[in-house]
């Protein structure tokens, strides 16, 4: 009975990790905004304990900072964290792709394919949304192909970051996307075409354009808080207090 009990409680606080993590990977929560446990419990009509167990996960996931005597926000990475961040996929995406290449180039292309496809749709309906999502899957094929459990396992550990950073910094202009639609396109080729060579060139550079524009975009956040008085200016226009 306690097991069951215990493997209930386990159930529950994935259960809310997950919900969590969805809502801050699809922007619900803003980057740097406060989660407090109370109002979540209170939300979802459970107890503080699955509440706290789930936001010790995503803290491991790097989704969530807890700060000592203030609460839990949501993370708000400066800018050395995000070319850090940007490396690191870097490093790890240049060996998946290349692997995947050499291993399952029919499975993967197909992947890629599937979420270009879904890229065209989003660019259609002018849905950054789910062209984020579109491009997740598409580098998420090279994990998912690879056949190096170590390679996948260390993009998981980083996944649920790089896709809130997709969400919450994507640059909508209609010149950024058609660059980044055009990279993918030349992506998929080269597996279509089985030709390695190319790849790694293509790869970084694309990540490279890509980080540029995040920290652009956490410029200009970092820019727009200062003239609208930080966190407790948000918090005063929530409530209507003036000034």
């Amino acid at each position: 009975m306690a097991k069951e009990s215990q493997a209930k409680q386990v159930s529950l606080t994935q259960e809310v990790a997950e919900r969590i993590r969805d809502a801050i990977v699809q922007a619900e929560f803003d980057l740097g905004e406060a989660i407090p446990e109370d109002s979540l419990a209170e939300a979802m009509g459970i107890s503080r304990t699955p509440v706290r167990e789930a936001m010790r996960i995503l803290q491991m996931e790097g989704l969530v900072e807890v700060v000592p005597k203030s609460g839990t926000y949501v993370f708000n990475p400066t800018e050395e964290e995000l070319l850090e961040l940007c490396e690191f996929r870097i490093a790890l995406e240049l060996k998946a792709s290349i692997l995947a290449m050499r291993r399952a180039a029919p499975e993967t292309l197909a992947s890629l394919n599937e979420a270009l496809e879904m890229m065209r749709r989003a660019r259609e309906g002018n849905d950054m949304r789910m062209y984020s999502m579109a491009d997740m899957a598409f580098h998420n094929a090279f994990f998912e192909h690879c056949g190096n459990r170590y390679l996948r396992h260390a993009y998981v550990t980083s996944l649920a970051r790089v896709s809130a950073l997709r969400t919450h910094l994507a640059v909508t202009g209609e010149a950024e996307t058609d660059r980044s639609f055009v990279d993918h396109a030349r992506i998929a080729q080269l597996f279509e075409r089985r030709d390695e060579e190319p790849l790694p060139e293509i790869l970084e550079e694309h990540i490279l354009r890509t980080k540029t524009h995040y920290l652009r975009a956490l410029a200009n956040r970092a820019r727009a808080a200062r003239q609208n008085g930080g966190r407790a200016g948000r918090m005063r226009r929530k409530l209507g207090i003036a000034g």
